[in-house]
């Protein structure tokens, strides 16, 4: 019963500590042992002999404090400190989960560098692959460690229910089954689809040598790499984050149009394909999927300018932005359109005539649709009018456009009929659609 109030009271400071710095509030030692439950002798005791590192006194004998730096700390830890003599060096201890969590949360960390490593390497060309690669075994570890901590058996089982065994080895989850598992099968989130995006692409260019593609998915491989520290953290705490061994890489200009042209013009087939399957791929997700950061970490990279030489202790930092909170999305639109690129107005810019869209239906389902299709699709729901005319349009598909006379269709219109297309039934209504 005692130790049980311990823990308690335990878990109070822990959770009092966690808020106060999260808020940024000043307390005094009373108010912490009102909160704990602890005699204001013990708070003063831990204070000098436990708490020493993460907290400070606001001015000397104000009897205000604040904690600073304990946001890193794991629970774990913090139990760990109440129950063995603490060491100088107490705010690096590591939280401990079991010595076969431990060795997979490590595994995972460590691939994620060696997969930066490779990545960074000017020296390498085929860097995506290596890196692509190395990412997978480390979200695969991560993900084993998640399961292996709650107790979720993620090995696969023969019929009568003994392990599958491979070379003597039981047989776990490959990345996708744990992906189903962790996120829902179906469920489809950016984060999710930034790995199987990644891992498909993988696959595609395992027998190509396509170094000029690395510039094409940056954007994702970053994104992975934000999406694994946010799970490793989630999941492990802040003490894991790997964010404080890397930097961000040098970079050059971006290379000369006449090398890119020279590069394509060798393995134009190759490109082909391979720029097939990344429209193929993103023009089937949600545009909130593809605006997502966590699917595609897009950034300006312009100097940053300060007014002194002592200005900032950063030369490059990350702005962080919450999508669900107005205020942050409003002042992040202030930045950004102080730095967004000149674009020259084209009219009808995006849209895309009839023949486009039915191409795009094509490669995308893989279903022979036709111009005619997409004349009965179009009366079939309503999309536009039979004369020329923007009155009864439904802008979110199609518009009309009046110094050229004819309708142009919109990117959510192609989406549309795509879902459609590769429903049986729906198709079906479509092609026996009489006016």
């Amino acid at each position: 019963m005692e130790e049980g109030k311990q823990y308690s009271k335990l878990r109070k400071a822990y959770d009092f500590f966690k808020n106060a710095e999260a808020s940024k509030l000043e307390f005094t030692l009373e108010e912490l042992s009102t909160a704990t439950g602890w005699s204001i002798q013990t708070v003063r005791s831990y204070r000098s002999k436990k708490w020493h590192w993460f907290l400070f006194e606001v001015e000397k004998d104000s009897n205000r404090f604040i904690s600073r730096g304990f946001d890193s700390l794991h629970l774990t830890v913090f139990f760990r400190m109440h129950t063995q003599r603490t060491d100088a060096d107490i705010c690096d201890l590591r939280p401990r989960f079991g010595q076969t969590v431990d060795d997979l949360v490590d595994k995972a960390r460590e691939s994620a560098l060696l997969a930066v490593q490779i990545y960074n390497n000017p020296l390498t060309t085929f860097r995506v692959h290596g890196y692509i690669t190395m990412m997978n075994i480390a979200f695969t570890a991560l993900f084993h460690a998640i399961f292996e901590y709650k107790g979720v058996d993620y090995t696969y089982k023969n019929a009568d229910n003994t392990p599958i065994l491979i070379d003597g080895d039981t047989k776990a989850w490959e990345l996708s089954a744990c992906a189903d598992y962790y996120y829902g099968k179906g469920k489809t989130t950016p984060d999710r689809e930034n790995l199987h995006f990644l891992a498909l692409f993988r696959n595609k260019i395992e027998h190509r040598f396509l170094p000029q593609l690395d510039l094409t998915v940056s954007g994702h491989c970053q994104a992975m790499l934000l999406n694994f520290e946010a799970l490793l953290k989630k999941e492990f705490g802040p003490f894991f984050a790997i964010g404080h061994s890397l930097a961000l890489a040098l970079q050059f200009s971006e290379i000369e149009p006449f090398q890119r042209d020279v590069i394509k013009h060798v393995q134009t087939e190759a490109y082909k394909a391979m720029h097939k399957f990344i429209d193929t791929f993103q023009n089937n997700l949600p545009l909130d999927i593809l605006q997502s950061p966590q699917y595609s970490f897009r950034v300006y990279l312009i100097p940053r300018i300060g007014n002194h030489a002592t200005s900032s202790d950063l030369a490059i930092e990350f702005v962080h932005y919450d999508p669900t909170n107005p205020k942050d999305m409003e002042r992040y639109e202030k930045e950004i359109a102080m730095i967004r690129e000149r674009v020259v107005q084209v009219a009808d810019q995006g849209k895309l005539l009839v023949n486009q869209v039915v191409q795009r239906v094509r490669d995308a389902t893989k279903i022979h649709f036709t111009t005619a299709d997409h004349t009965k699709a179009w009366k079939l729901y309503g999309v536009r009018p039979k004369s020329p005319g923007a009155s009864g349009c439904k802008t979110e598909y199609c518009q009309y456009s009046e110094p050229f006379r004819q309708f142009v269709y919109t990117e959510q219109w192609v989406k549309f009929l795509i879902r459609k297309v590769q429903d049986p039934q729906e198709y079906q209504r479509i092609k026996i659609y009489k006016d």
